[in-house]
């Protein structure tokens, strides 16, 4: 009775819930909880900046900060006179 109730759970899943469950068991597969943890439910990652992640370059280019394109520009056009 209770392989009839787990299956027929996994049954009434949609494609997202089962992609996300595949995404959780791989990612305990693969996961050293010593060196970098799951944040709990509710808990912010403390890596985390702006929901992208951790820290790179990334966050330092005329994508997350426009305002630097401007100064690129400016820059580039004083070079050149």
């Amino acid at each position: 009775a209770d392989v009839a109730v787990e299956h027929a759970t996994e049954c009434s899943k949609d494609f997202r819930e089962v992609a996300e469950d595949e995404e959780m068991y791989e990612d305990e597969r693969i996961r050293d909880l010593d060196y970098f943890p799951r944040p709990q439910p509710g808990e912010n990652d403390p890596d985390d900046v702006l929901g992208q992640g951790s820290p790179g370059r990334i966050f330092d280019s005329v994508l997350t900060h426009p305002e630097k394109a401007i100064q690129f520009m400016n820059k580039d056009a004083a070079e050149e006179k």
